[in-house]
């Protein structure tokens, strides 16, 4: 680790940079509270997922931070994922944090996730000082006697929440609910659609009424008031997540393409969102991607209803039988009166060849008056598995007669009159069917059982008819293909199966039957090809594309390897805006910016004006040096996102780089006319005015944030900022001390340290880091400061014991391993330098800057081959770093290989300028 300044020390790798860049603040990275106040920007933004990636980090920080434990629990409820939440809240409970703030959300994740005896018996009797606290809580409540069918407490309930709260919508809403479960149902829709009256712009009230709406059997009415719901609020995910359900049992799947594309762009990360997802995948026959969806969910909420459901519903289709079984089991017995999971749970005890089993399982549906007519065409299935054919039609004659227009009832009661012996009259039943609707079921039905009677020339006339239909044509050449291998002409099997694969490459069926003959033909080679195409060729299998590159991400492929892999998933999924970034972001870890805001600019011509393409563009246009491009892009975003704090930021970074300091201010006040209370906005605008010679004026705008800065200390620390930087550390100090009282952050105990430092005050600063270490004797950040505050003052004895003190905090991070190397190295203790550096390299193998450190030490140690091989290994992480490639160079030549340093060196002078170490590169080409 030579010629390089301190900083280097931790310099994190260019990958890391490129995503972080806007982030970092000093030499470790953001603080807790840096991290927190992110979030809290985020949050305001309406950036869901990133608001939670940054309460994360805050707690990796410090995970006694009982704020950012609330911000991270009330986050991940708004994102839908009312377990973790629940977890995180808890935890901030423990902690001591304020109850009137944390129960009514504790309660609501509990009602989400349908724990309603828990939230019986841990907050039935709570009282909260707040009274839209306690209206919030008293909701819940409501909810949960509602669920649980206790009425009178849930009417109860619903008074105590409005008296508490009067004219509360949610209360209002319940109460409803509640005159619906007692049998009202018109009354409470009435009284709904007065409520709308009242407060059109309440999504939420819409939602309820949908709810009624579907429960009095009206469900094209409530499909439209779930979109009248999304129409007005269509960030929000509920509306959403009632309709697609709709949709998917209406086999409307291109509908419900359209609202999980909808619903996506409003929160992709949200776990609902991966669960429809989930649904959509399975429904279209994309199993690897459901399963993946689906497993990835029931890890985090294994008692989960709906995941059970659904995770046994991917098993079932698979084939896995056993397992979805138990898993549907398990389902059944968490909503027992659901019946979804009742029915699919006897259709795979049918499968698995119990009848009985399958029957039982079913009566209770059965039960109902009427039955459900699905319920009893299944019963008639494993009545009729069973041998008792007369009970078989029975139930379905039932069926019929409880709903004269269910098609599969009327379908499998034909089929049963063919199975009775009734062959002709069964027969003819079908054809009449297939003459009269548009579906293709009856036809395919008709077809299948021709064939079975082996009647060729009647299932080809059939198979003519239903090609005639609407979407009739793939189904027709799939019976072709079947027609003609029961006739044992393979040839023209063959040619059927391959025009269903040239309209749809992805079709299983087809591929399996093709696979099947090619076998028969002695061509394994053929088979196996063929079905890895069905992997090869789906266009939509953007998920295990990023999983392999992730793979080969970690097997250590180079940037150049990675780059090539993802043009290609590309290339084979190019509607993928997943992959898509994931190739812009490889191309900015290997510094092809220009190469980024192409590939971005392409993906938003062909995807459309995406927010995170449009992101993506404008950073890449950024880094390549094209700020008005840039500028084009984020103003662009800004349209479609004028609620997200960092938009703005980045327009004005824009104007900045292209040198339009007014534009820029403009965009800074034009954010904060949006977002008044968002503090990055004026520490921005501060900053700008202060860079451009106006120190008064940003100093007005700290004043501004302190009026309205809801921490405390915000306005403080960018007061304490604007006045450091004009020299008056003595009006800085105060400014930082007034900021540490309101938030004992890290961030703000290295400014007042740095600060007593500066003005000369090293009693004050030794004194600081006393009562500090006192206080807070686990704040890794303020030790690592110390720790290199003793470096820059060349106290190396003194820089070395607050190194290992910070090592001793976080045994596993590798940030002071490198750094306790790199000043053993400097001390000529080389043996204890190379295992700190193995032991940082080894936690981070992929990190450069440690190859780095760890090269040098090996240099000192004349282990000269060992050095140039971590530095080559540096080089391919990071190869744009020239001083890495310096490093290099002198390293062969202590190596004794002339002339690859002669051509390292080479490379680096035709950088000319580009590299500020010109005369040392000079210097060593004039030894060879």
């Amino acid at each position: 680790m030579s010629t390089r300044g301190m900083g280097r020390r931790c310099r994190p790798g260019l990958a890391a940079v490129l995503v972080a860049v806007s982030l970092l603040v000093g030499c470790f990275g953001p603080s807790a509270s840096q991290f927190v106040a992110s979030g809290q920007a985020r949050l305001a933004a309406g950036d869901l997922p990133a608001a939670a990636i940054e309460f994360r980090n805050a707690l990796q920080k410090d995970a006694s931070l009982a704020e950012a434990r609330f911000l991270l629990g009330s986050t991940l409820l708004r994102q839908g994922d009312a377990a973790a939440a629940f977890a995180e809240l808890d935890r901030a409970d423990r902690q001591g944090y304020d109850a009137d703030q944390l129960v009514p959300l504790m309660a609501r994740a509990l009602s989400q996730q349908g724990r309603y005896d828990m939230l019986l018996t841990r907050f039935a009797t709570t009282t909260l000082r707040d009274p839209l606290a306690m209206a919030a809580l008293q909701v819940s409540l409501g909810r949960a006697y509602l669920a649980t069918r206790q009425t009178e407490p849930a009417a109860a309930a619903i008074e105590q929440a409005l008296s508490a709260a009067p004219g509360n919508l949610e209360a209002l809403q319940l109460q409803a609910r509640l005159m619906a479960s007692r049998g009202d149902l018109a009354p409470a829709i009435e009284r709904l659609q007065a409520l709308i009256a009242q407060h059109p712009q309440a999504d939420s009230t819409w939602l309820t009424l949908a709810d009624l709406q579907l429960a009095a059997g009206q469900t094209q009415a409530a499909r439209q008031s779930y979109a009248s719901a999304i129409q007005l609020n269509p960030a929000g995910t509920q509306a959403y997540l009632s309709l697609l359900p709709l949709q998917l049992a209406a086999g409307d799947l291109a509908a419900a393409e359209t609202t999980l594309a909808a619903l996506e762009k409003a929160d992709a990360k949200a776990p609902l969102t991966s669960y429809y997802k989930a649904w959509l995948k399975l429904e279209r026959g994309q199993l690897a991607q459901a399963q993946e969806l689906g497993e990835g969910l029931l890890k985090r909420s294994p008692e989960n209803a709906d995941l059970l459901l659904l995770v046994g519903a991917i098993e079932s289709r698979k084939g896995a039988l056993d397992r979805a079984a138990d898993l549907l089991g398990k389902a059944v017995a968490a909503a027992p009166d659901a019946l979804r999971p009742r029915m699919l749970l006897a259709q795979t005890q049918l499968r698995l060849g119990d009848a009985d089993k399958s029957l039982r399982t079913l009566q209770p549906l059965l039960n109902r008056e009427p039955a459900p007519a699905e319920a009893l065409v299944l019963a008639a299935a494993a009545a009729s598995r069973g041998g008792d054919a007369a009970k078989a039609e029975q139930l379905l004659m039932r069926a019929v007669a409880a709903d004269p227009q269910h098609l599969p009832a009327r379908i499998a009661l034909a089929v049963a009159r063919i199975a009775k012996g009734q062959v002709d009259d069964g027969l003819k039943q079908l054809r009449e069917l297939a003459r009269t609707t548009p579906q293709l079921a009856p036809d395919a039905t008709l077809i299948d059982q021709l064939l079975r009677q082996r009647r060729f020339d009647a299932a080809l006339q059939a198979i003519q008819a239903l090609e005639a239909k609407p979407d009739g044509k793939l189904v027709g050449e799939l019976l072709r293909g079947r027609l003609e291998l029961a006739r044992n002409n393979r040839a023209q099997a063959r040619e059927a199966f391959d025009a269903v694969l040239k309209a749809d490459a992805t079709n299983t069926q087809a591929a399996t039957a093709l696979a099947s003959l090619d076998l028969a033909d002695q061509r394994p080679e053929a088979a196996r090809a063929r079905l890895q195409r069905l992997l090869d060729q789906d266009p939509a299998n953007s998920s295990a594309r990023s999983a392999l590159l992730s793979l080969e991400i970690d097997r250590g492929a180079s940037g150049d390897e990675l780059i090539a892999m993802a043009r290609q998933a590309v290339k084979l999924a190019p509607t993928s805006r997943e992959l898509r970034l994931d190739l812009i972001r490889m191309l900015l870890a290997k510094s092809d910016a220009r190469g980024a805001a192409q590939v971005a600019q392409e993906s938003v011509s062909l995807l459309g004006e995406d927010p995170e393409l449009l992101a993506a563009q404008g950073q890449a246009q950024l880094l390549a040096g094209e700020a008005n491009l840039a500028s084009k892009s984020f103003a662009r975003l800004q349209a479609l996102k004028p609620g997200l704090p960092q938009v703005h930021l980045w327009l004005a970074d824009a104007y900045r780089e292209a040198g339009d300091g007014a534009r820029a201010l403009q965009a800074l006040k034009a954010g904060l006319q949006r977002l008044p209370d968002e503090p990055a906005l004026y520490r921005a605008e501060a900053l700008l005015l202060s860079g451009q010679g106006q120190p008064d004026q940003a100093l007005e705008v700290a004043q501004q944030l302190k009026a309205r800065d809801k921490t405390g200390w915000q306005g403080l620390l960018l007061e304490g900022d604007l006045l450091a930087q004009q020299r008056r550390d003595g009006d800085a100090l105060r400014a930082y001390t007034a900021a540490l009282a309101t938030n004992p952050s890290t961030l703000l105990a290295v400014r007042v340290h740095q600060t007593m430092l500066r003005a000369g005050k090293a009693e004050d600063a030794s004194a600081f880091e006393r009562k500090r270490l006192a206080e807070q004797p686990r704040d890794f950040g303020f030790v690592s400061h110390l720790a290199d505050t003793a470096l820059r003052a060349g106290r190396f004895d003194a820089a070395e014991a607050r190194f290992r003190q910070a090592l001793a905090l976080q045994p596993q991070n590798p940030v002071p391993l490198n750094n306790l190397a790199w000043l053993m190295v400097r001390q000529g203790k080389s043996a204890v330098a190379l295992d700190f550096a193995e032991r940082a390299v080894k936690l981070a193998p992929r990190q450069p800057d440690f190859l780095d450190t760890l090269a040098e030490v090996r240099a000192s140690l004349m282990q000269y081959d060992a050095a140039v091989q971590a530095q080559q290994q540096a080089l391919v992480l990071a190869p744009e770093n020239h001083l890495h490639r310096l490093h290099l160079a002198k390293y062969l030549l202590q190596a004794g290989k002339k002339a690859e340093a002669k051509a390292e060196l080479t490379r680096l002078a035709r950088l000319g300028d580009r590299f500020d170490l010109q005369a040392e590169v000079q210097r060593m080409l004039a030894t060879l």
